[in-house]
């Protein structure tokens, strides 16, 4: 198995995925030319919300005693802690949520319908899109779960998790490309669309079974050889489709993830502190940029460097303070919720 110490480059990483999903939100680099820069910006934050994804599977199959199918009450644990983050951040993005509904003009009846469409199978409400990786996970979680439970092996569960996540990818090409099928299937596809929109629910299962895969087979790719596949998978979508690069994404980050397992840092209490405000800057960031942008700016979503920097540093203090003040008597309670 990885040595534990290994770990403190995880923690750090997610740090920095962290700060990417704020690039994402914020786009620093709106006003940018180079498309090689450009390029590498845009390939960093694809990584960000895998990398969690799998950093998720990886670390509760690896607390986990072998076989997992006698050790399921931990996903259980895991499972109900992730829905209640999923719901509480959901809550506290309320008011941002109801803000957006009353820009959109719709009427209360379709407002209502959308809010339990987006909660229930989208997680991607107004300026709390994020929280769709919260909402993929419990789908995971749940899926995998089931199949433990039932006995199957890791590398089998894998395998069904890329089944279904190839068929989500098929469902959004077959969206774009609607007029190639008609009948049932095609009736098939605009349910799938108008239930799901592009399915993105589906999306953590194969990522989080890759967490799982490593902790299962202790899986470490020397750094020197994961920076060359990563560099050559990339060179490779020059010459891709995007679906197809859709596809590759998870071997991307598998690589990656099972690289940094490679790389020792020094023991040091900054990285679970690195950890723990990545969570909080991931849950938190769009209250913030919401704020700015809305209250501050007059300028809804307004993108730009301005908009990170903002975001990025006050998150990063609104952090720090709920890491300081869950310590304190009658606080214990938020860390339930980080």
């Amino acid at each position: 198995m990885v040595s534990k110490k290994n770990f403190n480059s995880i923690d750090l990483w997610k740090l920095f995925m962290a700060v990417a999903v704020v690039a994402i939100h914020t786009n620093p680099i709106v006003t940018w030319t180079n498309p090689a820069a450009v390029g590498i910006v845009v390939m960093i934050e694809e990584w960000a919300v895998p990398f969690f994804f799998i950093a998720s599977g990886f670390f509760l199959f690896y607390h986990m005693q072998k076989p997992y199918k006698e050790n399921i009450r931990r996903i259980d644990g895991y499972l109900w802690k992730i829905i209640k983050m999923y719901c509480v951040w959901t809550l506290l993005s309320l008011p941002v949520t109801i803000y957006g509904y009353r820009i959109s003009g719709n009427g209360l009846v379709s407002c209502v319908l959308s809010y339990i469409k987006y909660f229930l199978f989208v997680g991607k409400l107004y300026n709390s899109y994020h929280l769709w990786y919260l909402l993929a996970l419990i789908y995971a979680l749940a899926a995998i779960r089931f199949l433990v439970k039932r006995g199957l092996k890791p590398m089998a569960v894998s395998a069904i998790a890329f089944v279904v996540y190839a068929v989500s990818e098929m469902m959004v090409w077959l969206e774009k490309n609607i007029d190639l099928i008609g009948g049932a299937a095609q009736k098939l596809v605009f349910l799938y669309q108008y239930v799901f929109n592009s399915g993105g629910v589906f999306a953590g299962m194969i990522y989080v079974s890759a967490g799982m895969l490593i902790a299962y087979y202790g899986v470490r790719i020397p750094k020197w050889i994961g920076v060359c596949a990563i560099i050559a998978i990339n060179f490779g979508k020059f010459f891709t489709q995007a679906e197809i690069s859709r596809i590759i994404m998870p071997v991307e980050v598998f690589i990656l993830f099972a690289s940094l397992l490679t790389v020792e840092l020094k023991d040091s209490g900054i990285w679970k502190t690195c950890r723990d405000i990545s969570t909080v800057v991931y849950l938190s960031h769009l209250m913030i940029f919401s704020i700015y942008t809305i209250l501050i700016l007059g300028n809804p979503n307004k993108l730009g460097l301005d908009s990170f920097l903002v975001t990025l540093i006050f998150s990063i203090l609104n952090a720090l303070l709920l890491i300081r003040i869950q310590k304190c008597r009658g606080f214990e309670w938020i860390r339930h919720i980080l």
